[in-house]
């Protein structure tokens, strides 16, 4: 312990007598570790541990999935989750979540908001309990006694005053009485997508018949013991054997689970994925450009060294002495980085809009804590190691006679040449890998920026309106939307009015199976599934969305005239290629074959990676649901419109209110969030690796030209003229970087290949951002090499020699 002590003592008045190089040193050390903590934290927040529920480990989502269509993810029918109920023998519970729109009347003003119906053994199958009252009883999800209710705590704040006595009390949603029986704690937030409530799912006995409509999202609990392949194996095979059960159906559908855990983070995987490969090539390049400027330390350091084992210090003496100093700078390098991590976490959290945030699990609880603590530190202490312990062995290997005999001017061996050279050649490799990364992905962003999106955002607001269905009947729902949007098109200001059950990049889809009348069936195993949206006369005109072909909805298009719908050019694209899709007749189930009149542009997906998937449009009147949302247009900004139409509303329904008011640029703004954030990060690392290889190439050429002035003066005195010189370091220089770059771009050719799948509209092999990426890493290299060369040119012939 003395020992330890006396080299900690000594090494922190080795690293004061240099405060320049110290600081340097821990500066640069303080951005990869704090680039790490800070994408650490990210991931144990929104990978590791996005949940905390007591039965994590044994929770798995249950989804079907048709292979020979590639469609790997939809919910489940009620008739295919009743038969894996009764034949399953690994799982202890089965629990459905369906979502459903909710109005809250009787408190204050009138509130639209999205909550759960579930299956009574919701909450005890996760394994939580409530902050009051209580969770569902088992069967209080059978007719007659579905009517209760258990809060999300900021529903309960927001609404009730956080009111402890809420319990017992009636409140009325979608004009029935519920009563409310318990309020879940603060922190949960169960599925991840804004839900406020949640009320008993109510399964009448006959659906266990129905195979044909999947609304169920599914997901059970294993039980103790069994793994969740084990699980996988016997749902795969029930499945399976459904599919020979009832063919009419389940022809080519497969069940299948997946960890709970795994299924929901699946899109932060993705990205933080990327980040992590980042961080690591970032705190790598630190570590060399550290262990670079320690190994010409080193070499100043000789005498020193020499002297200490002349007094009879071992070499592992030193060697725990050096590594003792490396140590300390990376801890505080450390220390530094985990405040920069606190600034960065903070940053990221406001970099991606609530209205977005809300849907990824583990974001209500991004923050430093204790197992980034730990990474923190076992970072710094394997970092100390890493750049210390190469320099170590370098400096105590030479013979101490020599370096005495030397004086104070220090020596540079061979090896130690060519470590230096090895490291500089591996910061450039590395930071051309992340600066073709970032320059793929900036790209990218900058298409989705400058795409099409099928729409035009301009002055345009959207909003939610949910009707009652115990109130609205269809002709009252079909009467209550017309003379509503023709209210809002009266107000001043407002060019065109129309309204859409599901909005363009709003997270939400419908769909159906359908056939192509007059043409062969398809199978039940390749039977097409299509997206499918229901639309006003007006909604087009509204949302900005271009007519190619044919003709758009129109108010004759009513309940008693021809059924009709509108495709997009990628469905017209797909299912009719080389001919007029106008006129085709589709069917689909249990209806009339509907004929296509129009053809309109493609609508961006709400991935914002793919091209657009093929979509059909049905006219209001021949759908009517409850739920629509509102897209107004007007003739400059659309933001002080919302007053009157709240007005309009009340004048017709007091009891109705407004939900999901924003602009069509916000929710384009919110899709495209994490794409953006991802990029902004990937390119603040990418330039930070940028400087961190300058500032390693310009400290060995600057440490080279000191260490060969009195060669430089020797040339010079034989006649060598400053341009030659100059050519000399530079070139000494830019042999290291191309070959840097060299290896750079063979690893950005290799790497890069798994950012394909989050880019759009380029390759991951564009050749146009390698050669740029090349380009400007060999230009910030000639001018790190500048600086020491012009130097170099400047030496005097006379003195360096005299100084010989």
């Amino acid at each position: 312990m003395q020992t330890l002590l006396q080299d900690l003592r000594y090494g922190v008045r080795m690293l004061m007598k240099k405060p320049g190089f110290t600081l340097i040193v821990v500066l640069t050390l303080a951005l990869g570790i704090g680039a790490n903590t800070t994408i650490f934290s990210t991931a144990e927040s929104l990978i590791l541990h996005p949940f905390s529920y007591a039965n994590q480990d044994r929770l798995v989502m249950v989804y079907q999935r048709k292979p020979e269509l590639n469609v790997q993810r939809f919910s489940m029918s009620p008739g295919n989750l009743h038969d894996l109920k009764t034949n399953s023998q690994t799982f202890e519970q089965f629990v459905t979540m369906h979502v459903e729109d909710f109005t809250l009347t009787g408190v204050d003003k009138p509130d639209q908001f999205e909550g759960y119906k579930v299956s009574a053994e919701f909450f005890t199958a996760l394994g939580v309990q409530p902050l009051i009252g209580r969770v569902f009883h088992s069967g209080e999800d059978t007719a007659g006694n579905e009517q209760v209710a258990v809060l999300k705590h900021s529903l309960w704040q927001r609404r009730f005053g956080a009111d402890p006595n809420i319990i017992g009390q009636t409140i009325t949603l979608n004009g029935k009485a519920f009563n409310v029986v318990g309020v879940m704690p603060e922190g949960f937030n169960f599925p991840y997508n804004g839900g406020e409530l949640w009320t008993p799912n109510l399964m009448a006995p006959e659906s266990a018949l129905d195979h044909d409509n999947y609304y169920l999202r599914v997901f059970g609990l294993v039980k103790s013991g069994i793994s969740i392949a084990q699980a996988n194996t016997e749902i795969v095979g029930l499945s399976q054997r459904a599919q020979q059960q009832f063919p009419a159906t389940n022809k080519g559908i497969e069940a299948y689970v997946v960890g709970l855990n795994e299924d929901f983070t699946r899109g932060s995987r993705m990205y933080l994925t990327f980040m992590l490969g980042a961080v690591a090539f970032v705190l790598l390049i630190a570590c060399a450009n550290v262990a670079n400027l320690l190994l010409v330390r080193g070499s100043t350091r000789q005498k020193e060294i020499g002297i200490r084992m002349a007094l009879g210090a071992s070499r592992w003496r030193l060697i725990r002495q050096l590594l003792t100093e490396s140590i300390l700078l990376s801890l505080a390098g450390g220390a530094l980085g985990l405040g920069l991590a606190v600034w960065g976490l903070a940053a990221l959290a406001h970099g991606i809009p609530e209205g977005f945030s809300q849907f990824i699990p583990g974001w209500d609880h991004l923050a430093i804590n204790n197992w980034a603590l730990g990474f923190t530190l076992l970072v710094s202490l394997v970092t100390g190691i890493i750049f210390g312990l190469m320099p170590a062995l370098q400096a105590t290997q030479s013979n101490f006679n020599e370096a005495l005999k030397e004086g104070s001017r220090g020596t540079t061996g061979g090896a130690r040449n060519r470590l230096r050279n090895v490291l500089v050649v591996s910061e450039v490799a590395l930071s051309l890998v992340l600066l073709v990364g970032a320059g793929l992905l900036i790209r990218s962003f900058i298409a989705v920026l400058n795409t099409d999106y099928g729409i035009k955002p301009d002055n345009t607001i959207s909003m939610r309106i949910v009707l009652p269905p115990d109130r609205y009947e269809k002709s009252q729902r079909i009467y209550f939307y017309e003379q509503f949007l023709s209210r809002i098109k009266t107000l001043p200001g407002v060019m065109n009015v129309g309204a859409v059950d599901n909005l363009p990049m709003g997270g939400s889809n419908n769909g159906s199976d359908f056939q192509i009348a007059g043409q062969p069936p398809f199978t039940k195993a390749a039977q097409p599934f299509v997206d499918t949206r229901i639309v006003t006369p007006e909604y087009f005109a509204a949302i900005g969305t271009s007519l190619h072909r044919g003709r758009l909805i129109t108010p004759q298009d009513t309940a008693e005239s021809p059924a009709v719908l509108l495709v997009n050019e990628s469905f017209a694209a797909r299912y009719f290629p080389g001919r007029n899709a106008i006129g085709e007749r589709l069917e689909f189930v249990a209806g009339k074959p509907v004929s296509i009149v129009g053809i309109v542009a493609n609508v961006m997906n709400d991935d914002m990676d793919n091209p657009a998937e093929p979509m059909v449009y049905q006219p209001f009147a021949q759908r009517v649901p409850n739920s629509m949302a509102l897209v107004v247009r007007g003739q400059t900004e659309v933001t002080n419109l919302v007053s009157a139409i709240r007005q309009e509303l009340a004048a017709l329904d007091p009891n109705l209110p407004l939900s999901n008011v924003k602009t069509i640029h916000q929710t384009i703004h919110e899709r495209s969030s994490p794409k953006r954030v991802v990029t902004i990060m990937l390119g603040i690392m990418a330039l930070l690796a940028l400087v961190l290889a300058a500032v390693g190439l310009y400290a060995v050429m600057s440490f080279t030209v000191a260490q060969r002035t009195h060669e430089i003066g020797i040339r010079m005195a034989l006649g060598a003229q400053a341009r030659d010189v100059f050519q000399l370091v530079v070139g000494q220089g830019l042999k290291l970087v191309f070959i840097g770059i060299f290896i750079g771009l063979i690893g950005a050719f290799a790497l890069t290949r798994v950012l394909a799948q989050v880019l759009f509209g380029i390759t991951a092999t564009d050749p146009l951002t390698f050669a740029a990426v090349a380009l400007l890493l060999a230009i910030a290299a000639f001018f790190a090499c500048w600086i020491p060369a012009r130097r170099a040119t400047k030496v005097d012939p006379m003195i360096a020699l005299r100084g010989e």
